[in-house]
């Protein structure tokens, strides 16, 4: 499935706010999360296999999984990997969502089929849950007829994923640069997810907490009040660029975690951990030259970035 970058990119036609650095910032105890890699948000490109040696070298503790290459795997060939995995004390975070939901109703019939056929063989390597953004405009549909098509759409593939024990994580995305994209906006924070996924009812379905969003739309620690340990499928972190108001930072353009300070990581995972949060951390940059580095340079530098945090 298409990356957020793509998405935009193949459809496009061309202060104080939630954890600004703190002048005392909160101890972190990050000891029961996971430094997660996940090779699509750094540029990595790699089969499972090298994805899983990777995070043995690098010292990473979850990883996402390689879709389409594992449910190819015979049985013994998912037995050893399952097994290297322990052995090494790693586990699957999130994966991407394996359907284009966004298209025309065939499209999305044809990922509800593919997700369908391969959901028992999913769940057979433990993958506990697929994440996915919601976009926060629409060149055609008003905010009702976008809401209702991501009700009916999500709910069915929800239902599919329950019914094997699979989570899914929706993630809004805050950037205000981003709003004036296209028509319609559509939500943008975590008050009006909040909305969609109870308008959805399974309950299953939670959410993708991302440093970088929750800064942009201004969702503070009071905003995620609500949360309960249940509600938190993943989580990803990621640091603003200097020189750009809250309101001007760009969806495509972050730093890795820890890199500039703007956005306070330690509360933001204190406010995770509170929560009973004890899963998988990753980095999701969307940044150019981390992108460009070589694979051992790009590896060294994402699990730095998270060991600055204490992840």
């Amino acid at each position: 499935m298409p990356t957020r970058r793509q998405f935009i990119q193949a459809t496009s036609l061309a202060g104080m706010s939630a954890f600004v650095p703190l002048s005392t910032s909160l101890q972190n105890t990050a000891k029961n999360l996971r430094a997660s890699l996940n090779p699509g948000a750094i540029g990595l490109q790699c089969t499972a296999t090298e994805l899983l040696d990777y995070a043995i070298s690098f010292n990473f503790k979850a990883i996402s999984p390689v879709l389409e290459e594992l449910i190819s795997y015979s049985k013994t060939q998912q037995k050893e990997y399952l097994s290297k995995m322990k052995a090494n004390d790693i586990v699957f975070d999130s994966g991407g969502l394996p359907i284009q939901f966004r298209a025309s109703e065939a499209i999305f019939q044809q990922g509800l089929s593919f997700l369908q056929t391969n959901i028992q063989t999913i769940a057979s390597y433990g993958i506990p849950s697929f994440v996915t953004w919601i976009m926060p405009t629409h060149k055609e549909l008003t905010y009702r007829q976008n809401f209702d098509q991501h009700q009916v759409r999500l709910k069915q593939i929800a239902q599919v994923m329950g019914a094997e024990g699979l989570r899914l994580g929706l993630e809004y995305v805050g950037p205000k640069t981003l709003m004036a994209r296209d028509k319609y906006p559509f939500l943008h924070s975590i008050a009006e997810l909040r909305e969609l996924i109870s308008a959805i009812g399974e309950d299953n379905v939670g959410y993708l907490l991302d440093s970088f969003h929750s800064y942009c739309a201004g969702d503070d620690s009071k905003a995620l009040d609500f949360l309960q340990t249940k509600d938190i499928v993943s989580v990803q972190v990621n640091d603003a660029v200097i020189g750009r108001t809250i309101d001007a930072q760009i969806d495509q353009e972050r730093e890795l975690p820890g890199d500039t300070g703007l956005i306070d990581l330690k509360q933001f995972l204190n406010i995770v951990q509170a929560k009973g949060y004890q899963g998988g951390v990753s980095a999701e940059p969307f940044n150019q030259a981390v992108n460009q580095l070589g694979t051992a340079a790009k590896l060294k530098r994402v699990r730095t970035s998270l060991q600055k945090i204490g992840v």
